[in-house]
C-alpha cells in the first residue's frame, strides 16, 4: 500500500470517523443529493461567491440531517462574518432545519469570538426554538446564552454592596 494511502487512512480515523472534503468536515452518514452541491461551493475561491452558493444551499427543501450538519461545517470555515451569519440564519430559519442542526450550530457558536453576527445567529436560534422546540419531551437544548442578554452584564463597581 502506498504511503499516500496509509497517510490518507489515518487521517479519516483520527477524524473521528468524518471525511476530509476541501478542508470542510464531511460527516459521516449517508449522502444527500446535496453533499455534492455542498462540496462545489465550500471549493469557491471566493469568499462572497461560496457564501452565496451555500446560502442558496441552506434555502433548499430538501436537506436531511446529514447534509444540514456539512452545510452549517462548510458555513463556518473561515470564521463568521456578515455572510457567514446570513447563510446560517438562512439555514435556521428554513423549515427543514432540525432541532438537532441547531443545537450543533448552537456548540459551534461556543467557540467564536463574542459579535454582532455571533448575536444575530444566536437570536435567530432562539426564535426557532421559540416557534419550534422539537419533539415532546426531548432534552432542553445546549444553547448559546447571548440572544438572551438586552444589555451588558454589570460591572462588579455597580453591583449593590450589602
Amino acid at each position: 500500500m502506498p504511503a499516500w494511502v496509509r497517510l490518507i487512512a489515518v487521517a479519516l480515523l483520527a477524524g473521528g470517523g468524518g471525511l476530509l472534503t476541501g478542508c470542510v468536515i464531511h460527516p459521516s452518514g449517508t449522502c444527500g443529493p446535496s453533499c455534492d452541491d455542498i462540496e462545489v461551493a465550500a471549493q469557491i475561491d471566493l469568499s462572497s461567491h461560496r457564501l452565496a452558493a451555500l446560502r442558496s444551499i441552506a434555502a433548499r427543501k430538501y436537506l436531511s440531517d446529514h447534509e444540514q450538519i456539512y452545510l452549517v461545517n462548510a458555513i463556518l470555515h473561515g470564521g463568521v462574518g456578515g455572510e457567514h451569519a446570513n447563510a446560517l440564519i438562512t439555514l435556521i430559519n428554513n423549515p427543514v432545519c432540525e432541532a438537532e442542526t441547531r443545537k450543533y450550530i448552537a456548540q459551534r457558536l461556543r467557540f467564536v469570538t463574542y459579535s454582532s453576527e455571533r448575536r444575530r445567529i444566536s437570536e435567530a436560534l432562539v426564535r426557532a426554538d421559540s416557534a419550534n422546540p422539537g419533539p415532546a419531551g426531548a432534552e432542553p437544548r445546549d444553547r448559546d446564552d447571548d440572544a438572551e442578554w438586552s444589555e451588558s452584564p454589570p460591572s462588579d463597581g455597580a453591583r449593590a454592596r450589602p
